[in-house]
């Protein structure tokens, strides 16, 4: 996953670099727009495919079936819908074939999402992530090769296609080789599986709303050329989310075995490590990245993408609630209480819409940051408020963050007042080195802590206790 991230980070710094603002914003504004879409095409029917086959249910080569079925229907509808919004929003010639293309890598996307979903529900993780690899690599290869022949927009979602047929091509071969098999489904499988799919079609629209709604805002009122100003800014801190999803890997089963023993003093040992070690790692990210984006923002895009810097100044705050938010996710997950996450999501969703629509108009790409900022620092807050009492209550929480706000604040200072003053490399250093001694000093991270989450992936969760989750 983390090697996918860089790769994707790396190939969108040199087309950006290559083509500029404005045409770095039509690509992104375009993958965007089937990106917020493809919701429809899916509607959390991937989800209740894993599901079926991680529990090992009877029906599940029929709910594949009839999974196959009901997306060749959907995505008709999520076509139409990127396509017609292209239309209403007057978007000029090459825009709207970029969106076109983008609209078959939404196509090749959901079908082979839905295998992979049937693989890693069978547990057989090592194909998705061969797959996902070689497909990255082929459209970052692509994707590159089509900037410096000067194909614009229409060339990068190209790219894109590359890699999404051959995840296509990979899944549906690999499906086969495991034994997978789509049956010929009733409407009653239909009908079951529609049901069982609506809380994850909820919480997906949610999400992919609060990601992407700003992109088609800043498009609408500001232009293409705003959308590649924010597009850096949105790449350079989305793409650490890597960062809590590899640590907190083994959050998730290790509270799952807890629950099912009735062991809440091992879900909130868990749970409280969990939150530290995020809030030590969000803290330094979020204070680092905008201390120092005057300086980075340049040293990594150059010149022409120097309006970046204010947005970039604001958006890293975002990863300190975001880096927090994840073991909520994994607790209320873990704890069968996944609906009280949709809650939020949809919570979230609704502020995000207020939000984009009052400060994106009128502040552009600096309202979209703060935005984004706010929508997902209420996230987190519905999930604490959700989780309060695994904590130990709101004191004990808030004491970890308040803590984390103090150090993050001083570090902000360090970074941008002293490092001023100072090389990159040696800023850099001094600013990590005093969110460290700051996090220690302050008991927000421990050694006890990083030995209790290490001791965690080394553990092995018997698969019974796994099972009795799904």
């Amino acid at each position: 996953m983390s090697l996918n991230k860089l790769i994707a980070f790396a190939y969108f710094w040199a087309i950006a670099k290559l083509l500029g603002p404005h045409i770095t914003g039509t690509y992104f504004f375009s993958v965007s727009v089937t990106s917020l879409f493809v919701v429809l095409s899916d509607l959390g029917i991937t989800q209740v495919i894993i599901l079926a086959y991680a529990g090992g249910r009877e029906d599940a080569n029929r709910m594949l079936g009839a999974a196959l079925k009901v997306k060749l229907a959907l995505l008709p509808l999520a076509v139409a819908a990127s396509l017609g919004y292209g239309w209403f929003k007057g978007a000029n010639e090459e825009t709207m074939l970029a969106i076109s293309i983008a609209c078959l890598v939404m196509a090749a996307d959901t079908i082979h999402l839905m295998f992979y979903g049937a693989l890693r529900g069978k547990q057989n993780l090592r194909f998705e992530a061969i797959g996902m690899l070689l497909g990255q690599i082929l459209t970052a290869g692509s994707s590159i090769t089509a900037a410096f022949l000067g194909f614009g927009a229409k060339g990068l979602v190209g790219g894109l296609f590359l890699g999404s047929l051959w995840n296509l091509v990979w899944a549906w071969r690999k499906t086969l080789t495991q034994g997978i098999r789509w049956e010929k489904s009733t409407w009653f499988d239909v009908r079951h599986l529609a049901h069982e799919a609506v809380p994850f079609a909820i919480a997906g629209l949610a999400v992919k709303t609060y990601s992407y709604l700003d992109t088609l805002f800043l498009e609408a009122f500001h232009g293409l050329t705003s959308v590649g100003i924010y597009s850096v800014a949105y790449k350079m801190t989305y793409a650490l989310q890597f960062v809590p999803m590899t640590v907190t890997a083994a959050v998730y089963p290790a509270i799952a075995a807890a629950w099912v023993k009735h062991d809440h003093e091992q879900i909130k040992r868990t749970y409280t490590g969990a939150l530290r070690l995020m809030a030590y790692l969000g803290l330094g990210l979020s204070a680092g990245l905008s201390a120092l984006a005057p300086r980075i923002i340049p040293l990594v895009y150059g010149e022409k993408y120097l309006d970046a810097v204010i947005p970039f100044s604001v958006l890293p705050w975002v990863l300190l609630a975001l880096f927090m938010d994840f073991p909520l996710g994994s607790l209320l997950n873990a704890t069968k209480r996944a609906h009280l996450k949709t809650t939020a999501m949809v919570l979230t969703m609704i502020i995000n819409i207020v939000l984009n629509t009052i400060l994106v108009p009128k502040y552009g790409p600096l309202g979209a940051a703060w935005a984004s900022v706010l929508s997902f620092w209420s996230l987190f807050f519905f999930g604490i408020y959700f989780t309060r009492r695994d904590a130990g209550g709101w004191r004990n929480v808030m004491w970890i963050l308040a803590r984390a706000l103090l150090v993050a604040a001083f570090s902000w200072y360090v970074w941008r007042g002293i490092g001023s003053q100072l090389s990159f490399t040696l800023a850099f250093l001094l600013g990590t080195a005093t969110a460290t001694a700051g996090s220690l000093l302050l008991g927000i991270i421990t050694k006890q802590d990083l030995d209790f989450m290490l001791n965690l992936r080394k553990r092995v969760v018997p698969q019974a206790e796994i099972h009795e989750q799904t």
